[in-house]
């Protein structure tokens, strides 16, 4: 943080904005300046919208300039505006575009850069004066696919230290995302910036998008660990079958898990992809074993409730799938599935060795498998510790690996104090 925060020292705002009908003029000097706008708006997937010559006078008028401290809500990424679903447009999807008109001036001897929008809500792609410039995700295919938005640093191509230009930004909002009230196009603007001041914002981004998703990276790791451990534990108590269904379902929360730092770091995974592997398959699945774990915790099992938490798992996968549009199926189905989960508990609760540790186990755990069920009873999804978000899954993670790390050695390897009682007599 603090190589971050010694580049983030050398920017000095010192821009002056005069918009008029969506026209900025900005005079830069080792600076930087959020292109705010107002914007020109309008809906529509008309490749002429990008031109420098079209007359966008009618277009709607959409300013983002953020209120102070203003920041998202995931990693806590500053300068965040609701998007047009707030704006007049909601459950609106598809293609749009945004348009501004600048005038702009650097020192002689360098041309300005400008730094991408580190937020939106979609796909987009980025025109200067007509000409692509750059993007994230790809409008050859049909719909676009869609990738993670990450910080990006663009050459505007400009050889003069001043001059005027239509900046106009083509994004792709999807189906899936359309119910995010919300949702819906840019959500932080760009930036125009002197190059030194670019870059090192540039890196400033960067660095708060790796602290944001970090912790994906490291609890999945400590998660397959843990699977690991129960594994080799299992070779002493082959006849308990908590172990390996335990272990299965701690795997398949990792794999879930390890999909946000790849959807947000790289353009591995596209949207759809990310959809397909979390909510389609490892969630789901994941819960079902942690179902039938639970079932098998007082060392009997009631086959009705592991058929049961399997059809409900695989209702529950096809519901998510994307272009399906079956959000309330899919809410029915792990309704349903954290039933069976309360039913399970209700057996562990009558066993009495390691009952406190295993509700604690148990009851952590279904914070980490059921946050969109949490959310919708108004329990706070995420915090923002350092100015990092940090997500109430998270933290639930962090609880569960020594928590069922514990359970799992207790459960298999007596007490000491047992096993001389047991010599003993």
């Amino acid at each position: 943080m603090r190589f971050a925060a010694a580049f983030l020292g050398l920017v000095l705002a010192l821009f002056a904005t005069q918009p008029t009908n969506a026209d900025a003029e900005i005079a830069l000097s080792r600076a930087e300046a959020p292109l705010n706008g107002p914007w020109a708006f309008r809906f529509g997937d008309d490749p002429r919208f990008a031109s420098a010559q079209l007359d966008d006078r009618a277009w709607e008028r959409v300013d983002l300039t953020p209120p102070p401290g203003a920041h998202d809500g995931d990693v806590g990424l500053p300068g965040y505006v609701p998007g047009w679903s707030a704006r007049g447009h909601a459950g609106r999807w598809g293609h749009a575009w945004y348009r501004l008109h600048v005038r702009w001036s650097v020192p002689v001897g360098t041309t300005p850069v400008l730094l991408g929008p580190t937020l939106v809500d979609g796909a987009y792609e980025i025109y200067w004066n007509g000409k692509r410039i750059g993007g994230i995700g790809d409008f050859t295919a049909t719909p676009p696919r869609v990738y993670a938005v990450r910080p990006q640093l663009f050459q505007l191509g400009e050889t003069e230290a001043s001059g005027e230009g239509v900046l106009a930004i083509h994004v792709y909002l999807p189906q899936e995302l359309a119910d995010d009230p919300e949702g819906g196009g840019i959500h932080v603007a760009p930036i125009l910036a002197e190059p030194t001041a670019g870059a090192a914002r540039h890196v400033a981004q960067w660095w708060k998008t790796f602290w944001g998703y970090v912790v994906d990276l490291v609890e999945p790791l400590a998660l397959l660990s843990l699977a690991l451990f129960a594994l080799s534990l299992w070779r002493f108590a082959r006849s308990d079958r908590f172990v390996p269904f335990a272990a299965a379902s701690v795997a398949a929360i990792a794999a879930s898990r390890i999909n946000q730092p790849l959807f947000y770091w790289t353009d591995i995974e596209s949207l759809q992809t990310v959809i397909i592997a979390r909510y389609v398959i490892f969630n789901p699945l994941a819960v079902v074993l942690w179902v039938i774990a639970c079932n098998r915790f007082a060392g009997r099992s009631d086959r009705r409730i592991d058929a049961a938490a399997c059809l409900l798992g695989v209702v529950a996968g096809i519901a998510a799938y994307p272009g399906f549009n079956a959000q309330l199926l899919q809410s029915a189905a792990r309704v349903a599935l954290l039933a069976l989960f309360g039913w399970s508990v209700v057996s562990v609760a009558r066993v009495a060795h390691l009952r406190l540790l295993a509700l604690a186990t148990m009851l952590v755990m279904a914070v980490a498998l059921f946050p969109a069920e949490l959310s919708a009873i108004g329990v706070q999804g995420i915090w923002f510790p350092y100015g990092v978000g940090v997500s109430r899954t998270q933290y639930a993670l962090a609880l569960v690996i020594p928590l069922l790390g514990l359970l799992l050695h207790r459960r298999v390897c007596p007490a000491p104090q047992k096993l001389r009682h047991d010599v003993d007599r």
